[in-house]
């Protein structure tokens, strides 16, 4: 007999949404922000369109997100300073 036959009831499902009463796009979108900010820091940039097109490109070419590549290339300066 394997470990899985002698359990008696499957495990209770954690309830992630409610489909009676939805959550609204945007209070969800509020508190992925809010969580993003316990461990995170929100920074605006504005940058020539040719460093845009050449981040999109890196990006793609690493397959990351914009805000990966940022903080790896951040990361990468820090290294090279000997910062850290």
């Amino acid at each position: 007999m394997s470990p899985r036959d002698s359990v008696t009831s499957a495990p209770e499902k954690k309830t992630t949404r409610d489909r009676n009463n939805p959550t609204s796009d945007r209070d969800r979108v509020r508190a992925y922000q809010a969580r993003k900010r316990e461990t995170h820091k929100e920074i605006k940039v504005f940058i020539s369109a040719e460093n845009k097109q050449s981040l999109i490109a890196l990006c793609e070419e690493a397959g990351t997100t914009q805000a990966e590549m940022l903080e790896q290339l951040i990361e990468a300066e820090i290294k090279r300073k000997g910062r850290a």
